[in-house]
């Protein structure tokens, strides 16, 4: 889209604000504050890569300075509610991937970014110790002193003799409180599903060969909001949405056609990553993610066995993988900065579509201005997002401090704040204000569950209606049908058999909608369940399976259907 134009953009956003909103590009949390320069140097090159990594360190230097003054001597700052308050910006995360990592401990790719593991370490399965930032300021401090950092092949020889890529001043260096161990986090688009991709699915896909692992995966049943694989093997590209719904299927594929073990070792892998998704933890659950990655690594040498570790010439026999080593570190990073799902490079992935890759298509396109032309658009469309909000305002008579809202029973259908306080005071403006796409509320109209946790949502026109119960049973060849619908009616209290010769209405697909497991006053997006009968398009129906909590009679153990 771009041609050989290149941008280097930085965002910036405040870890204060909620994650659910942070995670969502569209919701305007993030702020593009700066375009960091491109240069190409015309010397050696060995020397290229160092000396565009020191621009880079000062550009950063230059653009933080103020946030490294706040973070050492605070400053008086605004919250929403007009309160002045002071203070401190010390920086608490960088959304990165492994080579700018790398780049921003100021190590080489020899070593890990934020462990002290080495090279012929990586993927051995033990947790080193982190590796201090003041240790790196020290060991750059002697070699700086020992010699001129200009003069760039004697600097750089005795540099890499102590792991060091070459930048003598990084831009952290004066930050306070800041860390590279810390605020370099584990990154799950990059270390969790590429990884997983590159990896385990190359290793399955090794072992069962290509062809059959897209027989396998075209053979799949068809769900609505899951994409379906014609053939997963030639795919060169896909996104974090595509690699997960592969990590839903892939133990189930691959089992019977593998070794026992090696199957274990791909289903301890997809439990990690699993796990690490979570929005809260608990020491425990932490403890339980640990157990999964280290039940993957005492069972990884099934992958050796089979062969299926295989470089772009020869088998390979070790498990040497940087990304491998950073997920070692996610246990630490989740006990120091929380759950590490909020800070996800999908959402910087998207701010390079909306902030860059859009926006250039709106200029002249010349190396020399489209940088500015990029800037300005950006500043416009801020400055008409604001003048819409600030006219609502005033047109509605309403404070500008933007009040908490105290209704317990409302839950919001949006994750931005801006666009769910509109929707609340002035719902019929809501297409003047662009953000994430809302969902609707079943549990208000719906059908409810008994313990009001899960809704049903049906359209008002049912796809088949007056139909007997041997009718259902026949279409849908549920022999067991009849003798089931009795047994429910027969739990409700009072007499109802006459309800047993029913005629039925029924629906070939509906909305299923729940509650979060961990905070049952928020809702998730609703999903659609299909049961279409047997049909020349679909021979052997179409019905999606479903989980179901079922509580058994008074004094039994309550189970898990699927249904």
């Amino acid at each position: 889209m771009t041609g050989d134009l290149e941008m280097h953009p930085l965002f910036l956003t405040i870890a204060n604000i909620n994650s659910e909103v942070r995670m969502k590009a569209t919701s305007h949390a993030w702020a593009c504050i700066a375009y960091t320069p491109t240069p190409e140097f015309l010397v050696h090159p060995d020397f290229r890569s160092v000396l565009e990594a020191r621009v880079w360190h000062r550009c950063m230097d230059i653009v933080c300075a103020g946030l490294k003054l706040a973070a050492r001597t605070g400053t008086f700052m605004s919250d929403p509610s007009s309160l002045t308050r002071y203070c401190f910006t010390p920086l608490v995360a960088y959304i990165a991937d492994l080579p700018e990592q790398l780049m921003i401990a100021c190590v080489t790719k020899s070593v890990s970014p934020i462990s002290l593991a080495k090279q012929s370490q990586f993927g051995d399965g033990i947790l080193y110790p982190p590796r201090d930032g003041e240790l790196t300021l020290r060991k750059l401090e002697e070699l700086c002193k020992k010699i001129d950092p200009w003069k760039l092949q004697e600097f750089l020889a005795e540099a890499k003799k102590h792991h060091l890529s070459g930048v003598q001043l990084p831009f952290w260096d004066g930050w306070r409180f800041s860390n590279p161990s810390i605020f370099l986090l584990g990154e799950l688009l990059h270390a969790g599903h590429k990884l997983f991709n590159d990896h385990p699915f190359k290793w399955c896909k090794e072992l069962l060969g290509a062809d059959e692992l897209d027989a396998c995966y075209r053979i799949h049943h068809k769900r609505v909001g899951i994409r379906h694989f014609d053939g997963v093997s030639r795919a060169k590209q896909m996104t974090g949405h595509e690699h997960r719904d592969i990590q839903r299927t892939i133990v189930a594929t691959i089992a019977g056609g593998a070794d026992p073990e090696f199957v274990r070792t791909i289903r301890a892998f997809v439990d990690f990553l699993y796990r690490v998704q979570s929005l809260t933890f608990t020491p425990s659950s932490i403890q339980t993610m640990e157990h999964d990655l280290w039940e993957f690594h005492s069972y990884k040498g099934a992958v050796l066995r089979a062969g299926a570790r295989q470089g772009k010439s020869q088998e390979m026999n070790h498990f040497r993988i940087p990304k491998l080593e950073l997920i070692q570190s996610f246990g630490r990073n989740i006990r120091n900065s929380g759950a590490i799902i909020q800070y996800t490079a999908d959402v910087s992935e998207r701010l390079l579509i909306t902030h860059c890759k859009n926006p250039f298509t709106r200029t002249n396109r010349q190396r020399s201005g489209f940088t500015q032309q990029i800037v300005l658009l950006l500043d416009r469309e801020e400055s008409i997002r604001q003048f819409d909000l600030y006219s609502l305002l005033l047109e509605k008579d309403i404070s500008f401090t933007n009040p908490l809202f105290s209704e317990v029973d409302d839950d919001p259908c949006y994750v931005d704040p801006t666009l769910d306080w509109v929707q609340r005071v002035a719902p019929e403006e809501m297409n003047r204000f662009q953000g994430p796409r809302g969902f609707k509320n079943h549990f208000l109209k719906g059908i409810l569950s008994q313990d009001s946790s899960t809704a049903f949502h049906v359209t008002v026109k049912a796809d088949f209606a007056d139909k007997s119960s041997n009718y259902v049973a026949s279409t849908y060849a549920l022999p067991d049908f009849l003798s089931l619908l009795r047994a429910y009616i027969d739990t409700i209290p009072g007499d109802h058999s006459h309800l047993c010769g029913r005629l039925l209405k029924g629906w070939f697909k509906f909305r299923l909608q729940l509650q979060s497991r961990l905070n049952p006053r928020k809702l998730m997006p609703s999903q659609q369940v299909q049961a279409l009968p047997p049909s020349e398009q679909h021979p052997f129906e179409k019905c999606d399976a479903v989980l179901t909590h079922y509580t058994l009679p008074s004094g039994s153990n309550s189970k898990f259907l699927a249904c």
